[in-house]
């Protein structure tokens, strides 16, 4: 199942617009088949990210967040490929800055998706006790050791 779909580009772009970005310099038909391209890459980087922290792919209903940020990298791609002799506008490249650190904000327990099954086998985080003040030998005793 799709994070997004072609109607949730359609709230923000026209249809000419998004046929012009699939590669019709007319405006007149959308290419399906690049915009699932572009789609399916966001999709995998999504998958990428959340893999152990989520149960990837999501199922059922998509939470908005995981939504918006398909819609953000599909977006991006989209940009990247008509765009890829000159400069993806800036806006595009700070929409896919902001979903990618949405994720890694995801993936680190920062932001939690209300309703999402995490994964039984989460990792969980890291917390630890000990500051370099805890050793008892000093980095330059343990030089002494090295081959």
């Amino acid at each position: 199942m799709a994070y997004s779909t072609n109607d949730d580009l359609l709230n923000e772009y026209s249809e000419s617009e998004l046929a012009v970005l699939t590669g019709d310099p007319t405006g007149q038909t959308i290419n399906e088949d690049r915009l699932d391209y572009a789609r399916e890459n966001a999709e995998a980087l999504i998958n990428a990210y959340l893999y152990g922290r989520f149960d990837v792919p999501f199922t059922g209903e998509i939470n908005p967040i995981i939504k918006k940020i398909s819609v953000d990298l599909t977006v991006n791609n989209l940009y990247e490929i008509a765009y890829s002799r000159t400069t993806v506008p800036s806006t595009i490249t700070w929409r896919k800055i902001n979903a990618v650190k949405m994720l890694k904000d995801m993936q680190a327990g920062i932001v939690s998706l209300t309703g999402s099954n995490p994964t039984v086998n989460a990792p969980p985080p890291i917390i630890s006790n000990k500051t370099k003040n805890d050793r008892k030998f000093t980095d330059q005793q343990l030089s002494l050791f090295d081959d």
